[in-house]
């Protein structure tokens, strides 16, 4: 009542710790004045009070330290001024002793109690941050998926047209070829009305339709044909803020398995000339997969630095072992598929497509697991100069 006054508009701690102290006084000045003979339920009731303080309140284990101190101070400076004939051990006999243990035991339930909620308080903001951080992740995600399909919606477009001008263009141009052939063969049955210079200027026409008419079987077959090669597109790139970003865009991942990601980047530039969205995708899909893989609980330490003209990036992890054998498997795990239409495409792996990607771009992805270097796996590019 008196901290909910207007006037005195105290705030919610100091008004507890207030009562507190003015309880811990109350019971420490009857424990000390009162006969020893009857003390002992003071004392009691005063330890319960303790003890109850301790397991409901939360506050920091510095003030329920103070809080003892204070009533073992003032009982003890009271019980000598007020028993001047008797010493300390009546006291203790009488309760004084069952109060000092069950306090100094409150303190340590406290402590204990206030060391698991700042944990658990802790770990619950950590969740919270992730899932926001992924939540703004998805959004981005969806941002950018849209900003996809609105692209390969205008290339299907220019594809569409692109394609059927061309038919048309080819179409033309095949009558066109065709018809000249037709006159050339016309002109060909009467060449004895023609001279022989308008006999040769006729067999360079016929020359040069034949090469228009195979050119234009040329431009038809490429354009009926689709490639599958990937055309990369090389650029100088700064590795070690390549491979920072993928670390950080994992960090999520790593916390939910309780991993702990330990990054170590050479300071100095790392300039390669590769592609940056498939060195993007290849770090990703390598990372993602190493911390799929690793255990719970452990730690995964990804190291970054120069050998010689070679950027190296090493990932380590010293968790459960996966075995070469197993690691065999999943570098080299290629099925084939055949979908409804008789075509045949690949499944690969994570760690597959991630090797494969590295060859593609003139690099090298190895891999060990041994009881020396757990589960370990090295990505090597040439530097650029």
């Amino acid at each position: 009542m008196y901290g909910g006054l207007r006037k005195n508009n105290w705030d919610k701690e100091i008004t507890m710790a207030f009562i507190i102290g003015i309880n811990t006084v109350f019971y420490s000045v009857i424990c000390a004045v009162i006969s020893t003979s009857v003390v002992l339920p003071y004392f009691l009731v005063f330890s319960i009070f303790f003890l109850l303080l301790n397991i409901t309140v939360f506050w920091k284990p510095i003030y329920s330290i103070i809080q003892c101190l204070v009533a073992y101070f003032l009982i003890m400076v009271l019980y000598r001024i007020f028993n001047k004939y008797y010493d300390y051990h009546i006291l203790i006999s009488n309760g004084g002793g069952i109060f000092f243990i069950i306090s100094s035991f409150s303190i340590l339930i406290g402590f204990n109690r206030y060391q698991l909620t700042r944990r658990e308080i802790a770990k619950n903001i950590m969740i919270e941050m992730a899932n926001n951080r992924l939540i703004d992740q998805h959004e981005k995600i969806t941002d950018q998926q849209r900003e996809i399909n609105e692209a390969n919606r205008r290339l299907s477009k220019l594809s569409e047209y692109r394609f059927s001008t061309l038919n048309m263009i080819l179409h033309d141009f095949r009558n066109f070829t065709g018809s000249i052939q037709m006159s050339l063969d016309l002109l060909g049955q009467s060449n004895h009305n023609l001279t022989g210079e308008q006999n040769e200027i006729l067999g360079y026409i016929g020359e040069g339709n034949d090469k228009l008419k195979y050119l234009s079987e040329k431009l038809a077959n490429s354009t009926e044909t689709d490639s599958t090669q990937i055309d990369y597109n090389y650029t100088q790139i700064d590795l070690g803020k390549e491979v920072e970003q993928a670390t950080v865009e994992l960090a999520d991942a790593a916390m939910m398995k309780q991993i702990n990601v330990q990054l170590n980047i050479d300071p100095s530039s790392t300039v390669v000339y590769l592609d940056k969205i498939f060195l993007d995708q290849l770090l990703v899909k390598l990372l993602s997969n190493v911390i799929r893989y690793a255990s719970s609980g452990t730690v995964l330490t990804v190291h970054m630095h120069k050998i010689d003209n070679k950027a190296v990036i090493d990932i380590a992890n010293k968790g459960k072992l996966l075995g070469g054998n197993k690691l065999d498997q999943l570098f080299n795990e290629i099925d084939n598929v055949e979908d409804g239409k008789g075509m045949v495409g690949l499944n690969t792996s994570g760690f597959t497509f991630a090797k494969t990607l590295a060859e593609q771009m003139g690099g090298k992805l190895t891999y060990n697991s041994d009881e020396k270097t757990g589960n370990f796996y090295r990505l090597e590019f040439n530097l650029f100069k």
